[in-house]
């Protein structure tokens, strides 16, 4: 019986209420002033008093004036919406305003295309904003945010994430210019033999790339081993070997030749990804723009 007669957790809209009405009188004014229809502001007045217990406001030729019970619930009410409106204001501010962090999953590969142009005219056009990259072959659970932005070759398909297609990536055997120069073009997968390659391993090793040359490399000689895309390009420019990349990849590297391309392989799609609530934010809109710009721009060109 005792716990059924203690009184509810306040309200934080009930408790605004009574403050707006002690400025404005009248339930129709504060009603106004807070969005809301009089018979709302009536309950939430009648649901405050039920709370503490106490007649806060008696209604007279003026208006409605705060009891004594009502000053002194006042106040303290009246600080407490001070602030509470200022942190309103403040997080309404950052939501417009192109400031704070943004962070965008994506992996080695096109982190390091974004920072040779993008992400440095980002800087230059918005100095408050900050761009965490989040760099992992591991998929970010946007929905938990691990990330406001995400490069993805995986189309999401829950309704709380929205989606961008950037283009499709293609597949072939690339090699440095001195490689090829020295070693010779093969023609077919089959003419791999003799051939110096520079592989996969770890997280990459189930990748398209990794798939087509198989555990026997095609008779080749691995040269190296990696775990990282972007070390199997920079190898491969300096010629230690033929590599199977993408074209995203490859573009990381201007010195390398495409010797054939790899039609075993099916194109990739590209996707930009990210939370349709933090999608609308400002500094999240921009740098969503800024990416989307350059990207889909590179893979249109083939690069």
């Amino acid at each position: 019986m005792q716990d059924r007669m203690k009184p509810s957790r306040l309200d934080w809209n009930d408790l605004r209420l009574a403050a707006v009405l002690a400025d404005a009188r009248t339930l129709t004014a504060a009603a106004r002033k807070l969005g809301i229809n009089q018979s709302t502001a009536s309950r939430r007045l009648a649901a405050l008093e039920a709370s503490v217990g106490a007649s806060l406001f008696l209604r007279g030729a003026s208006g409605y004036v705060p009891t004594a019970a009502g000053e002194r619930l006042l106040a303290r009410v009246r600080d407490l919406a001070a602030q509470l409106e200022g942190v309103e204001r403040s997080v309404a501010i950052d939501e417009r305003e192109v400031r704070g962090i943004v962070r965008v999953a994506l992996t080695e590969v096109t982190a390091t295309q974004l920072l040779e142009r993008t992400l440095g005219q980002l800087r230059d056009r918005y100095p408050e904003l900050i761009v965490e990259l989040v760099v992992s072959y591991a998929m970010a659970d946007l929905t938990r945010g691990e990330a406001d932005i995400a490069v993805r070759l995986v189309a999401p398909e829950t309704a709380d994430l929205v989606r961008s297609k950037l283009g499709s990536m293609r597949f072939g055997l690339y090699g440095a210019k001195s490689y090829l120069a020295r070693k010779g073009q093969p023609k077919r997968r089959d003419e791999l033999r003799g051939f110096d390659v520079v592989a996969g391993c770890r997280e990459i090793a189930a990748g398209p790339e990794a798939r087509w040359l198989g555990d026997d490399l095609r008779g080749a000689r691995a040269s190296l081993r990696t775990s990282a895309m972007r070390i199997v390009a920079r190898a491969c420019a300096e010629g230690m070997g033929l590599a199977v990349l993408s074209n995203m990849t490859a573009s990381t590297e201007p010195d390398l030749v495409l010797v054939h391309e790899i039609p075993e392989i099916p194109a990739r799609d590209v996707w930009l990804v990210a939370h349709r609530d933090t999608r609308t934010q400002a500094r999240v809109r921009e740098v969503w723009r800024a990416i989307q710009e350059d990207l889909r721009a590179r893979i249109a060109r083939g690069r």
